[in-house]
């Protein structure tokens, strides 16, 4: 009687784990399955290079050497050791930096957002309920109560038989290198501006130098005049131009040390430095000797960060136009739920409860009011304006590198030819003043002299600037790192 009592409960059982091999057999053979079909690896979608419709020269026009590009670092170059200290501080505070360090990170975490649809969505879930119902029998209303308790585990996953959930994950990762070009571009271009500030520091710290001399030299010649005044050997008229030379020098002190002071404001913005005027600048400028090789124009694709964040961006929105085009084929989502279902608490754990189910959802989109084709007709559009924007920044990059490889070659000659005219109006300074002490000229030519002297030195310092920015804007114009290979903690895996 005991035997026959139990036939049924152990037949519902051997059911119950026959139904559940079943699943877990076909579970294991779905999930084999989506990952051969769907390809879980992320991959850079290929190079756009080739869709570029800039060609690019055989070389460099202002160009006369075409060596290959030295890329040891431009640090290297204008040896300048406190440059680099100052530069090093400017990577490690500067805010700007810490900008797109921000949005560098935010790019990953959006990569990653963008690749999860790659992998089934797995929620758990509790649920408890108590409920009352009412019976009307006659005249007697009875009411029952009753629990309900839940636990399982659920999961629902695209099927990407086309891959365009592959697509969109790839997409996602060529937008991420490209967000690694901008900051490296901005790495680049931080270090640039940190010393183009600084040799704007050291120049207008000469300036100010001349202007001290400017002035002290008026202030003596004034003395020299007022003595010969007073034995009547200078005219008033000289007195009086004199005394408006040593005012005027007065007011060009002044103008140079305001312009001293702003730099040296910029100089600490750019170090994340509160602008306390606190950076004591070096006293000359370096000398810059020797051209440099830029190697050839089509290497120049490879060598800038924003060219390369150009094509990746072009890359990902290539992709996203074959993603669009998937959108319009048929969809299947897999799901399944496993767990328990029952009326204690205490029970929810126990394996009798067992409840589970899976399927699949097969769709295929008829009509969203043109929404999916208006969605394909967008990425045609936002790859064409990808493919003007890389083409732009690859001419003005072309652009740059041939206006800095002009301006070598005049600034050079500009500041050869000031350097004969310092030493020419020097000699002419020297000979006015001994003209003028013999009487053979008036202190206006003394005067014209100096005037045209103090001139020329200032504009050899400008000159003098002027090339070292400009070497710097070569060398950011080509590509080249400020200290060599510096990109090694950049992780774009």
């Amino acid at each position: 009687m005991t035997k026959h009592c139990f036939k049924p409960f152990e037949r519902k059982s051997v059911q119950m784990n026959a139904s559940l091999m079943c699943f877990k057999s076909v579970a294991a053979n779905s999930l084999v399955a989506i990952l051969l079909l769907s390809g879980c690896v992320t991959q850079a979608p290929p190079s756009q290079a080739d869709k570029l419709p800039v060609q690019a020269p055989e070389r460099f026009f202002s160009d006369h050497d075409s060596a290959p590009f030295w890329n040891d670092g431009w640090l290297q170059d204008i040896q300048d050791p406190q440059l680099s200290l100052i530069i090093n501080e400017a990577l490690r505070h500067n805010y700007n930096l810490v900008l797109a360090e921000g949005r560098l990170e935010a790019a990953q975490a959006t990569a990653v957002i963008q690749g999860s649809g790659r992998f089934p969505n797995l929620t758990a879930v509790t649920t408890g309920s108590r409920s009352q119902r009412n019976n009307a029998g006659g005249l007697v209303v009875t009411s029952r109560k009753s629990n309900s308790f839940g636990l399982s585990g659920r999961a629902n996953w695209e099927l990407d038989i086309w891959g365009r959930v592959r697509d969109l994950a790839n997409a996602g990762f060529a937008d991420y290198q490209g967000a690694v070009e901008v900051f490296r571009a901005a790495r680049f271009s931080i270090a640039a501006q940190t010393a183009r500030a600084w040799y704007r520091v050291i120049s207008s710290e000469i300036q100010l130098d001349v202007a001290i001399d400017n002035l002290e030299t008026f202030e003596s010649n004034l003395e020299i005049v007022e003595q010969n005044f007073k034995r009547g050997l200078a005219r008033a008229l000289d007195l009086h131009l004199m005394r408006a030379n040593v005012a005027n020098a007065q007011s060009g002190y002044e103008q140079r040390l305001r312009d001293r002071d702003s730099d040296l404001r910029i100089l600490e913005i750019i170090l994340g430095r509160y602008p306390a005027r606190e950076i004591e600048a070096a006293k000359e400028l370096p000398q810059i000797k020797n051209s440099i090789p830029v190697g050839l124009p089509d290497e120049l694709l490879n060598r800038r960060p924003d060219i390369r964040a150009a094509e990746r961006m072009l890359a990902a929105d290539s992709v996203r136009i074959d993603a669009a085009k998937k959108a319009l084929l048929p969809g299947i989502n897999l799901n399944g739920n496993y767990g328990t279902s029952t009326t204690g608490f205490d029970s929810l754990t126990d394996e009798a409860f067992r409840v589970w189910s899976y399927g699949y959802n097969l769709s295929l989109p008829i009509s969203r009011g043109g929404q999916l084709t208006a969605a394909k007709e967008r990425t045609y559009a936002v790859y064409k304006q990808s493919l003007a924007n890389y083409a732009q920044t690859v001419l003005f990059a072309f652009e740059e590198v041939e206006t800095a490889l002009a301006d070598e070659d005049s600034l050079l000659r500009d500041e050869e030819a000031l350097k004969i005219t310092v030493e020419e109006y020097e000699a002419a300074v020297d000979l006015a003043w001994e003209q003028y002490g013999r009487g053979l000229v008036d202190i206006i030519t003394v005067l014209d002299s100096q005037r045209r002297l103090f001139n020329a030195v200032r504009s050899l310092i400008v000159i003098s600037n002027q090339r070292i920015q400009n070497r710097i804007g070569l060398y950011l114009a080509l590509g080249g790192g400020f200290v060599g290979d510096d990109d090694e903690s950049l992780n774009i895996n």
